[in-house]
C-alpha cells in the first residue's frame, strides 16, 4: 500500500490532479489532500472539504516521513526542509520550464524577458524549483497573451504531464536528467519591484506592452502608477483580434 501525500496552494490545479487519480489510481494507494499554510483563499467547492485542513511542512517533518511514501507539491509556496527531502520522495509540480524560469509567477517574467515558459515534473532537493526532471514540456505563447493566458496553458499543460507519466510517478520507474545550468531564479521581490511603473522611464512600445500584458491576470491588481496625490492608479490590458 502506498501512502502518498499531496499539498497546493491552487484550488484548480487540486481538482485537476484529483481527477487524475480518481481516473488511474487503485486500491493499492491511499491519497491524502492538504491545503498549504501560506495560502488565505477560501476554496468554495463542496469536494474540497478533506483538505480544510492546513499543513505547516516545516513543522511536521516527522510526521511526514512516518506517514507517506510519496509526497506531490502542486504550486506549494513552502520550501521543503532538507531531512524531507531527503527521507521521502517529494515530487514537484511546477509552473514553470526548469530551469529556465524557476520561482515565482514564471509567465510574468517569460514574458517579459522573451523566453521559453511550460511545465515541469521533477524531484525535490533543498533549492527551490530545482532537482532531478522527470518531465517538462513547453507551451505556446502569442504575442497578445496576458499573464493569465499564459497560466492557463501551463496548468493545462501540468495536468497532462502529471496523466501521461502518473504510473511512473506512483512507482518510481521514471528515469530523471539534470540540468548542466542553474538557469533563472526569480522571487516574489522580484515580482513585487515590477509592478510599480515609472512613467518618466523610456520603453519601447513592446517593451510597455509586454509589462503590461506580463501584469495582467484577470482582477488581479498588479501594475500601477502613482498619481499626484501618491495613491495608486492600477493598470491592465486587453487585447481583440481582429475579427473575432
Amino acid at each position: 500500500m502506498k501512502r502518498v501525500l499531496v499539498i497546493t496552494d491552487n484550488e484548480v490545479q487540486y481538482g485537476g490532479i484529483r481527477n487524475v487519480f480518481d481516473e488511474m489510481g487503485s486500491s493499492e494507494l491511499v491519497v491524502t489532500y492538504r491545503h498549504s499554510h501560506l495560502k488565505s483563499a477560501i476554496w468554495q467547492h463542496e469536494d474540497f472539504s478533506d483538505i480544510k485542513c492546513a499543513l505547516n511542512v516545516k513543522e511536521n517533518v516527522s510526521w511526514l516521513i512516518e506517514s507517506f511514501d510519496l509526497i506531490i507539491s502542486v504550486h506549494c509556496k513552502q520550501l521543503f526542509p532538507q531531512r524531507l527531502v531527503e527521507s521521502v520522495r517529494c515530487i514537484n509540480i511546477h509552473p514553470g520550464y526548469n530551469p529556465i524560469n524557476r520561482g515565482w509567477y514564471p509567465q510574468v517574467f517569460a514574458i517579459i524577458n522573451e523566453n521559453k515558459v511550460g511545465a515541469t515534473i521533477h524531484e525535490m532537493d533543498v533549492k527551490l524549483d530545482h532537482g532531478p526532471i522527470i518531465a517538462r514540456e513547453f507551451v505556446e505563447q502569442f504575442d497578445y497573451d496576458t499573464s493569465l493566458d499564459v497560466y492557463k496553458r501551463v496548468c493545462e499543460k501540468e495536468i497532462k504531464l502529471f496523466k501521461d507519466n502518473f504510473s511512473k510517478i506512483i512507482n518510481n520507474t521514471y528515469t530523471t536528467y539534470d540540468n548542466i545550468e542553474e538557469g533563472e531564479l526569480y522571487l516574489k521581490k522580484d515580482f513585487n519591484a515590477l509592478c510599480e511603473l515609472d512613467l518618466e522611464k523610456r520603453v519601447s512600445y513592446k517593451e510597455a506592452i509586454n509589462r503590461l500584458r506580463a501584469l495582467t491576470h484577470g482582477t488581479y491588481k498588479n501594475a500601477f502608477f502613482r498619481n499626484q496625490d501618491g495613491k495608486k492608479v492600477f493598470i491592465s490590458i486587453a487585447f481583440e483580434l481582429d475579427g473575432e
